[in-house]
Order: C-alpha cells, then structure tokens, then sequence
C-alpha cells in the first residue's frame, strides 16, 4: 500500500512525536524511557492475507492487552496499543519501579489496568496528534479503554469491510535497559487511508521538490 519512500517518510514523522510521548513519560514515571518506531507498514487482510499472515506480530498468536480509543470525525477510526500480556505486566513493573516476580498466567491489577492505560492514552495521542496536523484536522478522542483478550479470538473484528485498512506501527519500549515490544494498530476507511497517502506526497514534494 505504502511505497517505501512513503513508508520511510511516515516513520520519521512519527518518531519526532514518539519521542515526545517517551519524554512525556519519563517525566511522570521519574525514568528514562526510549520509545522507537523500527517499522511502519499498511496492509488489508481482505486483499493482502498471506502478506498480513507472514508481516504480523508473532504475539498476535497468543493473549494480549490493547489500550484502544475512537477518534473521527473527517478522518476517523480506531486506534489500539498492543502488548503481549506478560510483556506489559513487565513493563508496567518497570515503570513503577518495582521489582517483583512476575507469574506468566497471573492476571492483571486494577494498577496494572491504570499504568497500561495512561501509557496508551500519552502514546495513541502523540500518534493520532502527529496524523491529526499532518493533515491538519483536529481530531477528537475518546477516553481510553484497556482490555486483555486472546487476540486470534478479536482478529476478524479488527477488519470489519472489505474497505477497512490498516496501519501498523511496531513500537519498542526501554526501560532500564529491558525492551518491551509493542504495536501499534490504526484502523482506517478507505477514504482516510487516501487521505493520508495524499498528504504524505505533498510532504515528500516539499522536500524533494
């Protein structure tokens, strides 16, 4: 969907505004945290189903936890951040400082909902604010919600038409030298992904002329 050019282009205008949301939240956990974008992409299942079958997240396979807001209303979707669910308790230990064990098959805290949640909220905002004045619209949210789930289980509601696409964002954390992988997943119509392909070319003619 994406020609690499664009792809490239869109990674490094999202990484300016990653690295605001990393300082953001080195600031209210009170630890340095980095936050890298090694991959961007857009796929349709409907259209590109072996390609989305060999390119997606091994943990997609197995239980994660999403933070997951709406926005609209020109340019709307749904945007979700993606942790393997004993990725995330390990992340939400490290950001709390604490030191404990963690059970693979233990559940989530209600402190591990909150933490798991602000993260989402600070993050999905610095994602959708960077596509928002990209193609200057100010985009409305809702209040992040925070779910754990067997993903294979929601796959096919992620992909609701024959029009829907997505974009997908591979995103690290590291927190006291430990990388906690994440993605972050953007569902959009047809008429927004056209949308953002457009604005992304008018970028790249104002700098390559």
């Amino acid at each position: 969907m994406l020609t690499s050019i664009q792809e490239d282009a869109l990674r490094e205008y999202m990484n300016i505004f990653i690295g605001q949301a990393a300082s953001l939240l080195s600031e209210m956990v009170n630890k340095k945290i980095k936050l890298t974008t090694p991959n961007i992409l857009f796929l349709s299942p409907n259209k590109d189903k072996q390609e989305y079958d060999s390119l997606k997240p091994s943990f997609f396979n197995s239980y994660v936890v999403s933070s997951s807001i709406n926005f609209g209303k020109t340019f709307s979707g749904n945007a979700q951040l993606i942790f393997p669910k004993y990725s995330s308790q390990t992340l939400v230990r490290l950001c709390l400082g604490e030191n404990e064990e963690i059970e693979e098959d233990g559940n989530l805290t209600d402190t591990d909902f909150d933490v798991i949640r602000e993260i989402g909220n600070v993050l999905l905002n610095a994602v959708l604010g960077a596509l928002g004045n990209l193609l200057n619209v100010k985009l409305e949210y809702t209040l992040p919600e925070v779910h754990t789930f067997f993903f294979p289980d929601k796959e096919k509601d992620v992909y609701k038409s024959k029009e829907t696409y997505v974009l997908i964002i591979s995103n690290s954390f590291t927190v006291d030298e430990v990388k906690v992988d994440g993605v972050i997943l953007i569902v959009l119509n047809m008429e927004s992904i056209l949308e953002l392909i457009k604005k992304i070319d008018e970028v790249l003619v104002d700098v390559y002329g």
